[in-house]
């Protein structure tokens, strides 16, 4: 495997004028999450994505910003409980924030999408972490 030169977002304080100049500079991909310049990274990122379309996007899906677990209760996805963990692999929450990063990232397709931090789900209980990988993987 030969590695790839990526611009990761977590922390970035200017995503636009980075994804132009990684873009600019040879970068293949971009790492971001729905979570991540509290909730706005993705959307930022979007222009340039549309501007340099052979860059791949790398987002992630489980953590949340409280605005996006209100919008994910409001669309039947979560309960309450749920939104306030602030983090989820819910079948149902997955393949809702999945299509929400589409949207905000204004791609049709998404070249990679992990589970964020998937151990969060069940501490310390295996058996029930791989079931919900399991069950949070598209069929």
């Amino acid at each position: 495997m030969t590695a790839q030169l990526a611009l990761g977002t977590y922390r970035c304080r200017a995503i636009p004028e980075a994804a132009v100049r990684a873009a600019a500079s040879g970068a293949q991909w971009v790492d971001t999450a729905p979570n991540y310049a509290t909730g706005q990274a993705q959307a930022l990122l979007a222009p340039a994505l549309a501007a340099h379309p052979s860059l791949n996007v790398f987002t992630k899906t489980g953590y949340f910003t409280a605005a996006t677990g209100a919008d994910a209760v409001n669309d039947g996805v979560l309960d309450q409980d749920q939104a306030a963990a602030g983090h989820s692999l819910a079948p149902d929450y997955v393949r809702w924030q999945t299509g929400r990063n589409r949207e905000q990232l204004g791609r049709d397709r998404l070249d990679l999408v992990p589970l964020h931090n998937p151990e969060r789900a069940h501490p310390g209980d295996r058996p029930a972490l791989h079931r919900a990988i399991r069950d949070a993987s598209p069929s």
